[in-house]
């Protein structure tokens, strides 16, 4: 990155080559932990990189506790306070691999976490409204096998 200069807390997550309806034409893009920049190569012999624009990720607007950020084949929309940008990657992988890397770094938790922590709310949503504990039934058919917790389930309501 020639003209943006990291902060001394700033890593790079991913770096490739896109095109984006938004400012047309062919770019290279970088997203950092805390930014999206976006620069232009000029020169035909002596290429130098021009600054384009830079999106700060807490501008990445929210909806129902989820990042609006949408994949559809190679093509990511990413909705920020200012503007609705669709960067076009070169193939259906790359843009998964950013997909993952700016919803990361936007939530501040990993995939492994956010999918752990919609099974914790869906368990509690259950035991909220049906009354019941699921996290203990099933430790009990875990550990005493389906029989054995019929079993003594049965002998308990007697």
């Amino acid at each position: 990155m020639a003209n943006y200069e990291l902060q001394p807390e700033e890593v790079v997550l991913y770096e490739g080559a896109v095109t984006c309806k938004v400012y047309k034409g062919n770019f290279l893009m970088t997203l950092t932990s805390q930014k999206l920049v976006f620069e232009k190569e000029k020169g035909l012999f002596k290429k130098e990189r021009e600054l384009v624009d830079i999106i700060p990720l807490e501008s990445v607007k929210f909806y129902n506790d989820a990042a609006q950020i949408k994949q559809k084949g190679s093509e990511v929309e990413v909705q920020t306070v200012e503007k609705n940008l669709t960067i076009v990657f070169s193939g259906m992988l790359e843009a998964r691999k950013f997909t993952g890397k700016i919803v990361d770094a936007v939530t501040g938790t990993t995939l492994a976490k956010r999918s752990s922590n919609k099974i914790k709310d869906a368990f509690t949503l259950v035991d909220d409204t049906l009354g019941l504990d699921t996290r203990g039934t099933i430790k009990g058919v875990l550990e005493q096998g389906v029989k054995g917790t019929i079993l003594n389930g049965i002998g308990k309501k007697r």
